[in-house]
This record gives structure tokens, sequence and C-alpha cells, in this order.
């Protein structure tokens, strides 16, 4: 076996024939393949570091020569001792592999950087020190293996994971900024046969378009154009936020529709509009005055002796800014009426003060229920009781705030708009089947109609799936432990415990039309007279855990796949604002958004490598 020269640590291999000075690029002949010119190189270029290189020749001749005299022969004494080797560096090798790899991970680095950040003479230089043989390209380069070898192996994954899922809902989302970019996005959302849910992103857009109709173009070709290929009969529903829903048609998004119903509660209120204007006005006043902010922050810190707090100002792009606006100014009560009792700035009246502490009790539960929807883990099973439960307290309110006519006025309105915009829910049996086979709900919220609705569904349902096997598994009983949770003090949650609480589900009436004479109207019977698990338990490990209910999973997986809203833009939008500055330096639109397709779906590919 060849040993490797000690002279290689300032040179590497340019090719077969050919060896380049790490310390002055300059290139050498080795057509004999023997390392003498370079030698010679270092003593007449570099005569440091060849000082060094005979200060190990020496020593390692010293070595040898004391264990000749000291050790008896051995066969292993004709062994040479290479202490003097350094560990072999990774590009030293004809294998292009790893420089690929390093190709591979550098890209990858640049989903979440600029293009221009491989061009910085600070990362270059970094890199040159790091492993000077590594050759830094060009971002072309990057581009081209970004857009083509790992979105295809992307593309790959993608197939492999949709194979697995028998079942998956859609779900649209189009977010843009005031400049007019935006980003267009088509997810998927499946539950595997071990009961884990999977979203994976299936397509991205990066758009820019100022014409409305080539926004619309987009959105309708954004499902047909699909470079998968998706099974109709395996798609359960496709939700469309508020951007991407058919035109003159509500959204299918919970949460956009929950924000509509508060938009339109509030445009219709005009006593609370210009009650909002005023704190706008207080907190642009603050915002463009250094001399008035720093005021009110000695207001509070010496006359009030409390910590300053922070005025919330009005952002468009956010569905509850006003209220939030609001509700910092509400905070900062005191110190604002003494402030503008002195600077004469616009007045906010005891009773207007009443009204703005209302407002925000009657929002708290909306944006209580918003934040539960907009997790992904959230499905289409919380729709029904959410929506009862906010219904509840709005009901409350306008007979509790009776005395203020402004926010009495404003609930009322809000809850007209939730019983117009998600009077669906109750008859559509997505929805239905949906809370009926989560068992925290079952048929806590249904009417007896709703009941019968669900009850013939799940009958004809499982009678498919009970002729298409070849024999129901036997039933095997496995509870699921009951252990104590910590509960999230909300004023939704306190709403839909007592609710779940009080409400009576008639189990025995419901079940007992089902009869005795079949397994599958026995086993609906056995699944009804289950007790209803906490709220705070995972529905989908309650499923995996009772495995007597086997034959019911095929369903269970289809409903419970679809999530509560499709909020899938925004985030991911917000985290790449370099790509949209790499595509005003010039990367094309269509790339743009094969980066984004990956970049979504990155950490559930490669996290585990």
């Amino acid at each position: 076996m060849s040993k490797k020269s000690n002279v290689w640590q300032f040179f590497y291999k340019a090719s077969d024939t050919v060896a380049t000075c790490c310390l002055c690029n300059r290139n050498y002949s080795r057509k004999g393949r023997g390392t003498t010119c370079l030698r010679n190189h270092l003593k007449s270029k570099h005569p440091s570091e060849f000082l060094t290189l005979s200060e190990d020749i020496k020593y390692m001749d010293l070595v040898k020569r004391e264990i000749s005299s000291s050790s008896p022969q051995h066969p292993t004494a004709q062994l040479e001792l290479n202490l003097h080797e350094t560990d072999p560096d990774p590009l030293d090798t004809e294998d292009v592999s790893c420089s690929a790899r390093c190709d591979e991970k550098l890209a990858l680095m640049l989903l979440n950087l600029s293009f221009k950040f491989i061009e910085e003479p600070g990362f270059v230089n970094f890199v040159r020190v790091l492993q000077p043989r590594y050759v830094i390209q060009s971002r072309n380069y990057y581009e081209n293996l970004l857009c083509k070898d790992i979105h295809r192996k992307m593309q790959a994954h993608l197939k492999e994971q949709i194979d697995l899922l028998d079942a998956i809902s859609l779900s649209t989302s189009y977010w843009r900024c005031d400049s007019g970019e935006g980003l267009l996005t088509l997810t998927c959302s499946g539950i595997s046969r071990d009961f884990q849910s999977h979203r994976l992103m299936l397509k991205c857009e990066a758009v820019n378009y100022g014409s409305s109709s080539k926004l619309a173009c987009c959105i309708r070709d954004l499902i047909p154009s699909l470079p998968l290929e998706v099974p109709k009969e395996k798609i359960h529903c496709v939700i469309r936020d508020e951007t991407t829903a058919v035109s003159g048609s509500l959204p299918d998004c919970s949460v956009h529709r929950l924000q509509m119903c508060v938009r339109f509660s509030l445009q219709s209120n005009e006593l609370l509009q210009n009650l909002s204007s005023k704190c706008k006005q207080i907190v642009d006043h603050f915002a463009s005055s250094k001399m008035g902010h720093d005021h009110l922050k000695f207001i509070q810190e010496i006359r009030l002796t409390r910590d300053a707090c922070k005025l919330q100002s009005y952002d468009p792009l956010q569905w509850n800014s006003t209220f939030q606006m609001m509700a910092s100014v509400f905070r900062m009560k005191d110190a604002i009426s003494l402030y503008c009792e002195e600077y004469n700035l616009v007045q906010i009246y005891p009773d207007e003060w009443i009204d703005i502490d209302l407002c925000s009790k009657v929002m708290q539960p909306c944006e209580e229920i918003i934040k539960i929807w907009s997790n992904p883990s959230t499905t289409t099973s919380s729709v029904i009781p959410l929506v009862a439960a906010l219904r509840d307290s709005l009901r409350t309110d306008v007979h509790n705030y009776v005395s203020s006519v402004t926010i009495c006025s404003f609930a009322r309105k809000l809850l007209e708009e939730l019983e117009m915009k998600f009077s669906h829910v109750t008859s559509d049996i997505r929805f239905l089947m949906a809370t009926y086979l989560d068992p925290r709900y079952k048929q806590a919220f249904f009417s007896e109609r709703e009941e019968q609705l669900v009850a013939n569904e799940v009958l004809l349902l499982l009678t498919r799936v009970h002729e298409d096997s070849n024999g129901q598994p036997p039933l095997k009983v496995n509870k699921v432990s009951s252990s104590s949770f910590h509960k999230n003090e909300s004023k939704i949650d306190s709403i839909l415990d007592n609710m779940l609480t009080t409400l009576s589900t008639n189990t025995q009436q419901t079940t007992t039309s089902f009869g005795s004479q079949s397994q599958i109207k026995n086993l609906l019977y056995l699944y009804n007279s289950e007790p209803r698990i906490d709220r705070n338990m995972d529905p989908l490990m309650w499923w995996k855990a009772n495995i007597k209910y086997s034959s019911m999973y095929s369903i269970v997986r289809r409903f419970l796949s679809a999530p509560a809203a499709s909020v899938a833009s925004e985030s991911l939008f917000k985290e790449s604002p370099h790509l949209f500055c790499d595509i005003r330096a010039g990367l094309c639109a269509e790339n743009a958004s094969k980066i984004f397709l990956i970049k979504s779906n990155f950490r559930n590919s490669y996290s585990k490598e």
C-alpha cells in the first residue's frame, strides 16, 4: 500500500498529473508521480515550511533507529511508522461524492440565505481558510443544483409520502405584501396508518401580479397543474382561504370566515369605529413624537411608579390589529389620561374607556379560537364545538353588556354574522362526521336530526368497509389510561368545558335504534358508550390505542385528515424575504417557486440525515 508523503500538507492534486501549491497557487507536473519536484519547490520558495518538513523527516529517522536498536526482530518490525502523517483530507480523493455532498449542503444553506451570500468576500475567505481545496461555484451552479437535482429528490419524496396516505385533504392559501409580491401555496394533510399526522407542501408559486385576472388564472390552475399525480378518490376535501376561494363565495377556511365576521361587525358599528379612530390618533401621536413618547414613559415610571408599557401600532395586514391597538391604549389608561390633560390631546371619556374594556372581553374568545384553528394539528372536528362555544359567549355578552349600546350592538352583529357564515357546519357531513369521530366531542353538540345523519353515514361507510374486507378482526378492549392534564385557563376553554359537562348526549337513546343484530351496529353501540376523553388528549392516539375499533380506522383517517384552516402561506412568506430579493436581482419566478417548495418540506425531508 502506498504511503502518503508529508509534503502533501502543502499541495493538493489538481489532476492526476498536476499538483497545486496551497501557499502560492503554482502548478507543478507530476508525470513521474513523485514528490521530489514538490519538495524542491518548498525548499526554494517556502524555506520556513520546508524546514518543518525536514524536522519531521529527522524525527522519523530518529524514532526508527531507536526502535530498531531496542526491540527484537518481529515480522512487523519492517513496517514504517507514519507518525508524521496528518489525517486524510476528505477532498483529496479521486471520488467526487464528497465534493458533491459539500455542494449540496451549501445549496441547502441558501434556502435561508440570499444567493449573493456565497459571493461575499468574508464567506469566500472563511471557506478558503477552512478548506483550501473546496472551490465555491457560481450562484447559477447552486441554483441549478437546488432547482433540478434537489427538487427532483423532493418530488420523489412527496410522491412516496402521499402513497402512504389513504386519504388527503388539500388547502390553498395566498399571502401578499403591499408591494404586490405574494406566495400561493397548495398544502396536503393526511393521517398515516400508524396515526401520525402529515403535512406536506405540494406546490408553491412566487407571484407578483398587479392584475387580478392573472392571479385568478394562477389560482384556478393551482390544483390542475400539480406535477404529482394524486388520485381523485384520495382527496377528501379542498379548503380555500379568503383569497383563493371561488369568486362570490365564502372561504372554506374557518379562520378566514371568523375574521370576516369580525371585520363586517366592526364596519357596521360607527360608534366603535370612531372610538378606534381616537385610539389611532393617540398611538400615531406618540409614534411620531419622541418627546411625547419620553414624557409618557416618565409619567408611567415616575409619577405612577409602574413599569412602562408600549402602545400597539395599527397594522392593516393583521386581522385584529384594531382591537390589539385599543387594548394597548386601555392598559395605559391612567398615563394617557394625564398626558392628554396636560397637552390637550384627543380625549377619551369615561364611558368610552368602559367600551374599550368590554370590547376586549367580547373579542377574547374570537382571538383564542383563531389561535386554536391556526394550529396545523387542529382538525375540522373542533369547528362545530368552538362555534357553539363562541355562540354561547356572544349571547351572554349581549345580555350582560346591554348598558353599553356600542358593545351590545357589536356583540349582536357578531353573533348574526357567526350564525350566517357558519350555518353550513351543522349540515355538512364532513364537519358532522369529523366531530363524531373525535372522542373528545362525539355527539355532544348534535341535534336529533344531526345525530341521525351521522348514524346513517357511519353505517353506510362501515358496511362498505365490511364488505370489502375478508372479515372483522376480533374485538379487543384497550382502555386509555386516564391521566390528569393541565387546563389552559382561557375564556373559550372555560365555556367549552362547561358545555361538555352540561350538554346531555343521550347516548342510549341514540344507539338503541341501531339494534344488536350485526357486528357493525354493536361496534357503534360500543363506541357511543365510551366516555368522552379529556379535551387535552390527542384523539389520534386514542384511536391508535383502541384496536377494537380497527374496522373504523379508514373512515377516521379520512375525516380527521382535514385541517380546520388554511394558513400555510403567511409564515413561509414572512420567513423568506431573501428569496424575493433574489427575484428582484434576477432569480426567475419558476426557480424561486421550486426553492420555496424545498424549503417548506426541508425539515421533514432532511432532518433525519
